[in-house]
């Protein structure tokens, strides 16, 4: 059975809202029913249910401000993920990491726009994503002080501002290991790192394993 129009509706209402809990909520509900047959494999009809899932939270995410292409993007690395999964208990566990990432890339696109520092600083780091980023370096080029550009940060992404820095490098790195065959030290360098070590501390931080680790699951040969 397909689900009923005004529950996909409402969910999307609140992910264009960057509402996660209500969003979270129409979400199980849905699941609680008997899922379409997409395919006549049960693995890849789950696998063809998710990605319309994730098209439908891409929509709401554009609907809710985010710009077009970063949201395409974080769908395509799901769909990837999607892909890359073999068992039915991990995809079920991905549709929720999905929801919860698509939301808050409306609740950081709000916060952005509701403070111009805030949105300048992440313009920065966007910009100097190759490099080596510091707060002190940010803080001078902003004409801001530390302590004041490190409270507004936080204060409106929800995380600091080394660990946005971080997640956003990694997520970028995310890309290439998935992708490419390039050397993780070429990885690493192109994303500011200047040892290994220290990448892959910091991506098993943020994406609770190594790269090298990453690349054997995800890879898309």
């Amino acid at each position: 059975m397909h689900p009923p129009y005004l529950l996909e509706r409402r969910m999307s209402e609140h992910i264009a809202l960057g509402e996660l809990e209500p969003a979270r909520v129409i979400l199980k509900e849905i699941n609680r029913r008997t899922r379409a047959r997409l395919a006549g494999d049960v693995l890849r009809s789950l696998k063809n249910s998710l990605i319309a899932s994730c098209t439908i939270f891409t929509r709401a995410a554009i609907e809710g401000g985010v710009d077009a292409e970063i949201a395409f993007t974080l769908s395509d690395a799901s769909i990837k993920e999607i892909e890359a999964s073999r068992e039915q208990e991990e995809l079920g566990r991905l549709e929720l990491r999905m929801l919860e990432d698509f939301v808050n890339l409306v609740r950081r696109h709000v916060a952005e726009r509701r403070n111009v520092l805030v949105w300048r600083a992440v313009k920065y780091i966007q910009t100097r994503i190759d490099r080596e980023i510091s707060l002190q370096e940010a803080a001078r080029e902003l004409g801001v002080s530390e302590q004041h550009l490190s409270s507004q940060f936080s204060k409106a992404m929800g995380e600091s501002f080394v660990d946005y820095v971080q997640r956003v490098k990694v997520e970028e790195a995310q890309y290439y290991l998935r992708s490419t065959k390039l050397d993780i030290m070429r990885i690493a360098q192109m994303f500011g790192f200047s040892y290994q070590a220290y990448f892959s501390r910091v991506f098993r931080k943020v994406a609770g394993l190594t790269p090298s680790e990453y690349r054997r699951r995800y890879f898309q040969a």
